[in-house]
């Protein structure tokens, strides 16, 4: 049997085998490296899930108090910074985790990450759900 490439199943492919759109949600952080950090971090992730942004950014920035060093937290922080729609800001944590962490596919290959520091092509924004923050 051979397969027809069309261009609507390949991008079905892209997206669905290959993951064209990498989509997240809040990374929890190794206990052992910084246990009071990771504790926050878990208790801004619970808020997070819970759609309480107020208290989610309240624990990340508790987190990032405990211990500046941890990316994801960088990271959940400009997550809820933009579901609270401050993209500014938000953008700078997304630097920082990226900074911090470049070699963490969660985080930098994430479509809101590649989004608000301007590294999707027009059509990943459009599949993505075209948010892009502008300098």
């Amino acid at each position: 049997m051979k397969i027809a490439w069309s261009f609507p199943f390949v991008l079905l492919w892209c997206l669905i085998g290959v993951g064209c759109v990498k989509t997240s949600g809040p990374l929890a952080t190794l206990p052992i490296v910084s246990p009071t950090a990771s504790e926050l971090n878990l208790a801004g992730i619970e808020a997070y899930n819970d759609g309480k942004w107020e208290l989610a950014q309240q624990r990340f920035e508790e987190a990032l108090h405990a211990d500046d060093q941890l990316p994801e937290v960088y990271f959940n922080l400009a997550l809820t910074l933009h579901k609270r729609e401050d993209h500014q800001q938000a953008t700078e944590y997304f630097r920082k985790a990226g900074e911090l962490a470049p070699h963490n596919d969660s985080i930098v290959q994430s479509s809101i990450y590649r989004n608000h520091l301007g590294l999707t092509s027009t059509f990943e924004r459009h599949i993505s759900g075209g948010y892009r923050y502008s300098h």
